[in-house]
């Protein structure tokens, strides 16, 4: 005998309601690989290509986690080190084209390394990246008095962090997001998404309060982090700030694509610039 018409109509809105539970449940359990997934490519050996002007150094984090980074210093004492945060999915050695040509410019470099990454030991999360970062941070103020932090996409959420704790000479952030739940939110709109997320890296709350020179940049076609995210950080900036918009560049390219002149240009214009304490 056939199920009564209203049992089925019962059951469709209850299927519905059970898939968009067990979606609710996936994703929280599964947020941690969809902000750290793993490397897309790795070097075997872990060793820097190239002209080898950059070498490997190990930092020990406050919690005692041992992070493999690359490091190359400045041509002169008086010329600042830029600190690179690098993003999701990647090793420090996805940024070595943008070392090479900050070491052209006479920079010194830190490639910053997170925990869980590149070979590193421990597992990532939040505040685990901002103990890297400030290890990252130490390690550079020791041996020069000028330090730049450039982060990108996931690293401009370690980058603003370290940012409001340390003196810098400037701050400079590719491809930023406001917090990891607005990112959450454009992806999965259907879902409640800013309860669920447990890693937040909320840089709109954090970014008025730095006081270092700041470079904004990304591309118009960023099909990852929407640009509008670009323009609200510059907004709430309460320190000198500058937004560069990059026509038709995406997430990946936007250096290639105009950012390599821009991010120089500040740097030159902001060489001077006495870094000022954070504020308390």
């Amino acid at each position: 005998m056939s199920a009564p018409i209203y049992m089925w109509l019962l059951a469709v809105p209850l299927a519905g309601l059970i898939a968009y539970g067990v979606a609710i449940v996936l994703l929280f359990w599964l947020q941690g690989r969809l902000i750290y997934p793993p490397e897309r490519v790795r070097r075997p050996s872990g060793a820097p290509q190239g002209d080898g002007r950059i070498g490997n150094v190990r930092l020990r984090t406050v919690d005692g986690v041992e992070l493999m980074c690359g490091y190359a210093a400045p041509a002169r004492a008086d010329s600042a080190i830029v600190v690179l945060f690098h993003g999701n999915g990647e090793d420090i050695w996805q940024r070595e084209h943008i070392a090479h040509d900050l070491l052209d410019a006479g920079y010194g470099v830190l490639l910053a390394e997170y925990r869980g990454y590149g070979g590193s030991a421990g597992r990532p999360h939040e505040a685990g990246l901002y103990a890297d970062g400030r290890a990252a941070l130490e390690f550079a103020a020791q041996r020069a008095r000028r330090v730049v932090v450039h982060g990108y996409s996931l690293g401009t959420g370690v980058a603003v962090q370290i940012a409001i704790e340390y003196a810098l000479t400037a701050l400079i952030l590719e491809a930023p997001f406001t917090s990891i739940a607005d990112v959450a939110a454009t992806w999965f709109r259907w879902l409640p998404v800013r309860r669920l997320v447990r890693d937040r890296y909320d840089s709109l709350s954090k970014i008025g309060a730095v006081r270092a020179p700041v470079l904004i940049y990304g591309g118009s076609a960023d099909g990852v982090i929407p640009p509008a995210h670009f323009s609200r950080l510059h907004a709430a900036l309460d320190a000198t700030g500058r937004f560069v918009m990059l026509d038709d560049a995406n997430h990946v390219d936007a250096w290639e694509r105009g950012g390599r002149d821009h991010v120089l240009r500040f740097l030159h214009e902001h060489r001077s610039h006495r870094p000022r304490a954070p504020r308390t």
